[in-house]
């Protein structure tokens, strides 16, 4: 049971789009205040920059909190299982004060009470991998990593139900499909079975985004499913990480290098159809990486002015689709328009500029082909007297 009302969700979700309207300039600014007379209740909230604050203070002292009971009671100098109870212990004391932070003052998205539900996921997971740390002996699995990741996500998957932070939720998918490379078995295999765990999340979390569309708690399942939408493709793209090395003669080496180019373009059909934005733009940003990536999968070596042609590709791909979509009747097609109605989506275009410019500075896959080194030019000088007279010696 959520800690929230639906109906004081739904209107806090109905002031923000109230509040994105009037920065648009979609309505006046009187307009604004008679909607907004409507969206009241006793939440209380913050901005974002006093949210994040209280966020990482509060997440400084619950380390700093547990630290300093270690210490004082002596438990970081004997075995691991201590330091297991005590993380456990205090996972359950940051629930219960998230949960006496929101009944009792009604906090809403304020900081505080986020970093103690936080906290607690992230103590619980260190608990128990530290509680666990004599079991699963002979089994081929990193079994800290497996049971952290484990209980992380059922932990994370309970905040997100009771308090609906859909981080929390995010959290719960990726580390249910990492929860796979903490076993020591052929990499194919890994990555197939955390396909397969991130497909069921998206299937599922698609089917009550279908059934909610925009309004909520269809907004907050449409995040999840563009989560796990990303975490099938970054499990199927081997140049994205590598737990070891498909070789490229493998079959399972072009199934993924068939499915980094499938996902995208089933993604933008499935999103176009259903007017899905948070798919339409993980979809975009998989298609970027699916072109990042083409050239290594190929066994073709990267070259300094591939930035330029995808930004070329994309400024003209950009400008078709624009041309193409102004040229329908009222200037648009199906519902979709060329101008760009809303503030935020300026927001997530400047988002997916630094996103395409961070692919190109990622280092390297260790396996992809490097560039040849330019020859060394007879005439640059010699290694002493003459010409290299000022070269070193």
């Amino acid at each position: 049971m959520r800690a929230y009302s639906d109906d004081e969700e739904r209107i806090v979700c109905a002031k923000r789009l109230a509040d994105e309207w009037l920065r648009s300039g979609l309505v006046e600014r009187a307009q604004h205040e008679r909607m907004a007379a409507g969206l009241t209740t006793d939440l209380r909230r913050t901005n974002l920059f006093l949210r994040l604050t209280l966020f990482a203070f509060g997440l400084v002292i619950i380390g700093a909190t547990v630290g300093l009971v270690g210490v004082l009671l002596g438990l970081f100098d004997s075995t691991a299982t201590p330091v297991g109870v005590l993380c456990v212990v205090a996972a359950g004391l940051s629930a219960v004060i998230a949960e006496f932070l929101v009944g009792k003052f009604r906090l809403y998205r304020f900081g505080i009470e986020e970093a103690f539900a936080a906290g607690a996921v992230l103590l619980v997971a260190l608990g128990s991998a530290l509680l666990t740390e004599q079991m699963f002996s002979g089994l081929p699995v990193r079994r800290e990593g497996f049971v952290a990741l484990m209980t992380g996500s059922a932990a994370a998957f309970a905040i997100y139900r009771r308090f609906g932070y859909v981080y929390a939720g995010v959290a719960a998918i990726l580390g249910v499909g990492l929860a796979p490379s903490s076993f020591h078995l052929p990499e194919a295999f890994q990555r197939l079975v955390s396909a397969v765990v991130l497909g069921g999340c998206f299937v599922a979390t698609r089917t009550k985004r279908t059934k909610y569309g925009d309004e909520f708690p269809g907004d907050e399942y449409g995040i999840l499913q563009a989560a796990a939408w990303l975490g099938l493709y970054a499990a199927l793209n081997l140049y994205l990480w590598s737990w070891y090395f498909t070789p490229p003669h493998e079959p399972f080496y072009w199934f993924t290098y068939a499915m980094i180019w499938i996902l995208p373009a089933a993604g933008v059909w499935l999103s176009i159809r259903d007017r899905d934005r948070q798919l339409l733009d993980t979809s975009l940003v998989l298609a970027l990486a699916t072109l990042a990536t083409n050239k290594p999968y190929l066994g073709l070596a990267r070259k300094t002015w591939d930035p330029i042609l995808l930004g070329l590709l994309l400024m003209g791909g950009a400008i078709l689709v624009r041309r193409w979509l102004a040229r329908g009747e009222d200037g648009s097609r199906d519902g979709f328009i060329a101008t760009r109605l809303l503030r935020s989506d300026d927001d997530r275009l400047a988002t997916l500029g630094t996103a395409s410019a961070a692919l190109h500075a990622l280092p390297m896959h260790p396996h992809s082909p490097q560039p040849e080194p330019a020859a060394p030019d007879p005439f640059q000088g010699g290694r002493s007297g003459g010409g290299g007279g000022g070269a070193s010696y």
